[in-house]
């Protein structure tokens, strides 16, 4: 597998690799924008615009600015998915370990150019993935190693039609990086378990677009409607197996991955990340009081398979997946103290993108519901900082997977539950 020394050395690489992150969360799609979205489970994002983060959600809303704003900050991720399970050998498969802590980036910047245009630039992720097992795990081929790095660059513009509606859309540079290992496991063919029978490596862009639409009832009442194009990344990577090649003919039979007998090929993977769509709303109800929701639907059918292929066409590795469309419902609170301190509260819902019946450990994904707090301290009318917390706990499940893609293969059986912990915090500037 070739790497595109090009882009590795070039500058924007670099910054987009340092704000990548690789979490657990809903199928793999993240939320993690800004410390006050997260104390406010979210809700509202894209509409509420109280920093510059607002426009990396809805673009159209960067015209309720009216001079230039920056933010930046990151949030902590502390997650738990516990593993257990006892293999058809006996072997005792728990583990409570297989989610690394992250840190989060994100960087927001909106400047306006007259009272009807305004520009954006945002450097956020918004998928990402992480889960590792030992080397010597009995289910070794369902397990080992599953990252996905990504971080997005946006250019957006906005401009407002009349005093009730905006419009703005934007271009989208994803920098991605994944990596998939696998190991041999228990098996009765004399392999040790942490043979290595899959390692697929490699790092690419995709492109993609986002726009969205907001409509100001009043100053203090407003929806908003945003979109974000679906992206299909194209690896073209290193793919290696220290399966002996002398079985590959047989590979419809025993289901197992292509052998190269430790050798280093080309491999092509193609990941498509879906679309989002997203309604938001914030209304002023009491003069310090506001309530703010949202509502999230995520294409994420178009999520199908994980098939590397080689030069000749041979699938290299296969593994189904048949997410499902999911949808995200939050709903929050803000309290506006005084000129000083702000106060907000959230709640939300993930939907699963994983059917049951395709569940797996490599991805735990499951049910979530989120539970926040933040606040943001005004040090002068030009600077502030937000602080929030989020809880989320994901719905316990029973995972029931195949070891191979062999029609007599074995499966095994696991029960999951993850929770998460996060913390956030953005500094914010007005120029």
């Amino acid at each position: 597998m070739h790497h595109k020394n090009i882009l590795r050395k070039s500058a924007l690489a670099i910054v987009i690799a340092a704000v990548s992150s690789n979490l657990y969360a809903s199928g793999f799609q993240l939320q993690e924008s800004s410390a006050s979205g997260l104390g406010r489970a979210f809700s509202g994002e894209g509409v509420i615009a109280d920093n510059a983060a607002s426009g990396s959600r809805n673009p159209a809303s960067m015209t309720m600015f009216d001079r230039p704003t920056f933010s930046g900050g990151a949030i902590y991720v502390q997650p738990t998915v516990k593993i257990s399970g006892t293999s058809p050998s006996g072997s005792d498969m728990s583990v409570s370990d297989i989610t690394p802590n992250e840190w989060v980036p994100n960087f927001h910047f909106i400047y306006p150019i007259n009272d009807r245009w305004a520009v954006g630039g945002f450097l956020t992720s918004n998928y990402g993935l992480s889960t590792q097992f030992a080397d010597d795990y009995a289910a070794g081929p369902l397990a080992g190693k599953t990252s996905l790095k990504t971080g997005n660059l946006n250019l957006s513009a906005a401009y407002r039609i009349n005093e009730y509606f905006s419009f703005g859309a934007g271009f989208n540079a994803i920098y991605a990086e994944a990596e998939i290992n696998r190991h041999a496991g228990e098996n009765s063919n004399g392999m040790p378990r942490d043979t290595e029978v899959v390692h697929m490596k490699g790092d690419e862009w995709g492109y993609g677009w986002n726009a969205g639409l907001l409509y100001e009832i009043d100053k203090e009442n407003r929806i908003g409607l945003s979109y974000r194009s679906q992206v299909d990344i194209d690896f073209s990577g290193d793919y290696s197996s220290e399966l002996p090649s002398r079985y590959n003919a047989l590979q419809a039979a025993t289901g197992m991955p292509w052998g190269t007998n430790g050798q280093t090929v080309n491999g092509d993977l193609t990941l498509s990340l879906p679309e989002v769509w997203e309604i938001a709303g914030y209304h002023k109800v009491a003069p310090k009081w506001a309530m703010h929701y949202g509502l999230s639907y995520t294409s994420w059918s178009e999520f199908k398979e994980l098939k590397g292929t080689g030069n000749e066409g041979q699938t290299l590795f296969y593994k189904k997946e048949n997410f499902r469309d999911a949808y995200r419902i939050a709903l929050g609170t803000t309290y506006y103290h005084d000129d000083t301190w702000t106060w907000r509260a959230g709640i939300a819902f993930d939907d699963s993108a994983v059917p049951a019946d395709t569940r797996s450990i490599s991805i735990p994904d499951q049910d979530r519901l989120w539970l926040s707090l933040g606040s943001t301290y005004i040090f002068t009318k030009d600077a502030s900082i937000d602080l929030g917390v989020s809880y989320m706990h994901g719905q316990k499940v029973k995972i029931e997977e195949k070891l191979n893609n062999s029609a007599n293969s074995p499966t095994y059986t696991f029960r999951s539950e993850g929770k998460a912990w996060l913390y956030g915090i953005n500094l914010n500037y007005t120029f």
